[in-house]
């Protein structure tokens, strides 16, 4: 997980570089980020299906070597469209490793004994979004043989060969008694739906590519992921297993979990891609000083989770996720108007209280929010619907991308390369976006009143999740 979480982290500091070195197009450089988090959404609840059917190690430490396969792969690629499908291959092993965590967790551990590990396991995930702005940029700086970015993806295969390593000699062999089946139809139907939809939102970015053929692509893969979800009810209905349990959504609690957990991560992981361009490219900060003007959100992030999970969620419910909508909701208010205009002189002292205010929002949210959307689910759904929670995170990190980050690429397509303009234009298409993040956390503050009004007692293992998320 740590792996997993910190490699995100990282190549959010480094793909301005990236883009400058492969002279990648803005689309190439949205499916760099879209590719890895579709694969993941796609393949996280076949990847916990092949752990209980196959074995949870075996699938594991598979899906660590092809993970450190695929992070060779993408070092090495000399084009952007070799590392598009290189990140695609990453984040299908990843689907495979990721459900076998806290399935490990439950087999190694007693429910007495699981505090430890999942405090252990949250923690990192803190760790990880707080280191990755910094190793991202000193991996730039050292650039070992003058490998530059591709040390984002090098650092992966060493940590990656160790865990495989390790797990051969430390996991116990489990699997689970009457595993469900994979439903490859299902994936293949919501793949193809999923990809009209979001390859015509990328591409839009390119002029030469924008006509009618994007509405009729969207429209169609609307109508297949209809037929998707038709599919999946049929399958529930004669006993199967279907990718998609639909019948999860009869849940209010789940349908305004779902909802709310989509419009603000769409917003809040297109912001991770702009403002990283912005500042590079927009205003010339370098990899380091971009880094550490993430940092703040990076540290609030897991305090806040921590202290909204334990501290919040206990005494006022649903309150908290609709305050850190609302907190995260200025935060992004606050960059856009120092962006808005921006010049050359534009640093540090101008956006870090729009960073670190739109950190706590988000701390405020992403635990409580997971613990209220399982709330009104029985014991036994718990996992199902821990996946598919997971699964629409993923699903909103691929449109993020692509929606926020065709809005920004067009604000900037035409900008004189002139260092006064650059700046004022990339800060005017970074505050469109903005703007728009702070429409979609408005949704997602109304789509907040189906989740249970009341206190909700605390636990370890959602907050952990959902922060791996």
């Amino acid at each position: 997980m740590f792996i997993d979480l910190i490699s995100v982290t990282i190549l959010n500091v480094v793909l301005p570089s990236l883009q400058t070195d492969l002279d990648a197009s803005p689309a190439a450089l949205q499916w760099t980020q879209a590719g890895y988090s579709l694969a993941l959404a796609l393949g996280i609840v076949s990847g916990a299906r092949l752990g209980d059917l196959l074995g949870h190690k075996r699938v594991f430490i598979a899906g660590m070597l092809g993970f450190a396969a695929a992070s060779a792969l993408c070092a090495l690629s000399v084009q952007a469209e070799m590392l598009v499908i290189a990140r695609v291959v990453q984040g299908v092993f990843a689907a495979a490793v990721i459900p076998q965590v806290l399935s490990q967790i439950q087999v190694m551990y007693t429910a007495e004994e699981r505090g430890g590990p999942m405090a252990a396991y949250a923690s990192l995930s803190g760790l990880a979004a707080t280191l990755g702005p910094i190793v991202g940029p000193a991996l730039l700086e050292w650039d070992l043989a003058g490998a530059g970015w591709r040390m984002a993806f090098w650092v992966n295969v060493p940590l990656a060969l160790l865990v495989a390593f390790a797990s051969v000699k430390l996991l116990p062999d489990s699997r689970a008694d009457g595993a469900a089946r994979l439903d490859v139809t299902g994936v293949a139907i919501s793949t193809v739906g999923l990809v009209l939809v979001l390859y015509p939102l990328i591409e839009f970015v390119d002029p030469d590519k924008r006509g009618v053929w994007s509405y009729v692509s969207m429209a169609a893969g609307v109508v297949v992921l209809g037929l998707f979800a038709v599919y999946e009810r049929r399958v529930s209905a004669r006993g199967g297993s279907p990718l998609l349990e639909m019948s999860l959504f009869k849940f209010r609690s789940v349908q305004g979990g779902l909802l709310v957990q989509l419009l603000f991560f769409v917003p809040a992981m297109g912001f991770f891609l702009v403002f990283m361009l912005f500042l590079q490219h927009g205003i010339g900060m370098s990899p380091m000083e971009s880094g550490l003007m993430m940092l703040p959100w990076s540290i609030a992030v897991p305090v806040f989770a921590t202290l909204s999970a334990a501290v919040l969620l206990p005494r006022i419910g649903r309150l908290t996720v609709q305050l850190g909508l609302i907190v995260m909701a200025v935060g992004f208010a606050l960059i856009a108007l120092a962006a808005a205009g921006a010049s050359q002189d534009t640093g540090w002292t101008d956006l870090f209280w729009g960073v670190l205010v739109g950190g706590v929002g988000m701390g405020m949210l992403v635990a409580p929010l997971m613990q209220l959307t399982l709330n009104d689910m029985p014991v036994e759904s718990a996992g199902s619907g821990s996946a598919l929670y997971n699964t629409i995170t993923q699903l909103a990190a691929s449109v993020g991308v692509a929606v926020v980050g065709t809005v920004f690429f067009s604000g900037v397509e035409g900008v004189a390369q002139t260092p006064a303009a650059v700046a004022e234009g990339y800060g005017d298409a970074l505050a469109t976006s903005l703007w728009l993040g702070v429409a979609l956390l408005g949704v997602a503050f109304l789509s907040s009143f189906l989740l249970p009004r009341g206190p909700v007692a605390s636990a370890d293992a959602p907050a952990g999740e959902v922060i791996s998320a």
